[in-house]
């Protein structure tokens, strides 16, 4: 049985690397093509995308 955690990632890598693309295009496409290429995990390439998104988020105060 597949972790919905896991089936998550999956869905919403595209949307991640899409969001990185725009702020960091070098780095999202290598992602991407390990991801293609399949020589990181989804946890691993999953950590590393939010990682790299990590200081463009935009933070509100409550």
């Amino acid at each position: 049985m597949i972790a919905k955690e896991l089936l998550e990632m999956n869905a919403y890598m595209p949307v991640k690397l899409a969001e990185l693309a725009k702020s960091e295009p070098d780095t999202a496409l290598e992602l991407l093509q390990a991801w293609g290429d399949g020589t990181k995990t989804l946890r691993t390439l999953w950590k590393e995308v939010t990682d790299a998104l990590a200081p463009y988020e935009v933070k509100f105060s409550s």
